[in-house]
């Protein structure tokens, strides 16, 4: 299946294309990608903080997280 395009991870702002995301979570019935674990694992433990408000500065190449 072919990603749609890139997606904001919600924690750090990087674009990422889903299909090459390094972290994904489940919340109230959406999908979340992350460009690292140490974002997903941000994320996870407080989505929250995270759903809902935009991200800083978009960034894009390596994972910056990870």
């Amino acid at each position: 299946m072919k990603s749609t395009g890139a997606v904001k991870d919600l924690v750090c702002g990087m674009e990422i294309e889903p299909d090459n995301a390094a972290g994904r979570s489940e919340h109230k019935g959406q999908t979340y990608y992350f460009c690292g674990a140490k974002c997903k694992e941000k994320f996870d433990l407080n989505p929250e903080q995270y759903v809902g408000k935009s991200a800083g500065t978009s960034k894009s190449g390596q994972g910056c997280c990870s």
